[in-house]
């Protein structure tokens, strides 16, 4: 998961990094699938939650897989460590088979601040040009 800011300005990438990594695979046993299971799990430590000069960006890209039709949760404790406020914020998720559905809505929800628009889903896949007309679709 990365998110990107300032868009007017030279573009920065950060990664939400987990304490601890989630485990490869999908099988029953895995820990993304007990935190599936067991919503009391899914409040995921990250490794930082702060962005350098945070307070500079104006327009924040928030970028997730889907998990089980919502955001990966690691996105979670992101976007509610962080004030939102006089940002404009546009998430985009990648997924297979899922529709991107209320996950950018839920997150606006726990901000409780910025200026949500309106989000939207790449397939695996998606080439760079795909991302780049969508980009400048949004007319920033």
């Amino acid at each position: 998961m990365m998110i990107r800011a300032p868009w007017t300005c030279s573009s920065r990438w950060w990664r939400i990094a987990t304490v601890r990594p989630k485990a490869a695979g999908t099988d029953e046993s895995s820990r993304v699938n007990a935190e599936h299971e067991d919503e009391s799990l899914r409040d995921i430590e990250l490794v930082s939650a702060s962005v350098d000069n945070w307070d500079d960006y104006d327009v924040v890209f928030i970028g997730y897989p889907i998990w089980w039709g919502i955001a990966a949760w690691p996105v979670n404790a992101f976007v509610t460590a962080n004030d939102f406020t006089g940002k404009t914020v546009i998430p985009f998720c990648t997924s297979s088979s899922s529709s991107i559905g209320d996950s950018g809505a839920l997150l606006a929800d726990m901000a409780g601040t910025g200026d949500w628009l309106g989000e939207e889903r790449f397939p695996s896949g998606a080439d760079e040009s795909a991302v780049g007309d969508w980009v400048a679709e949004l007319g920033l």
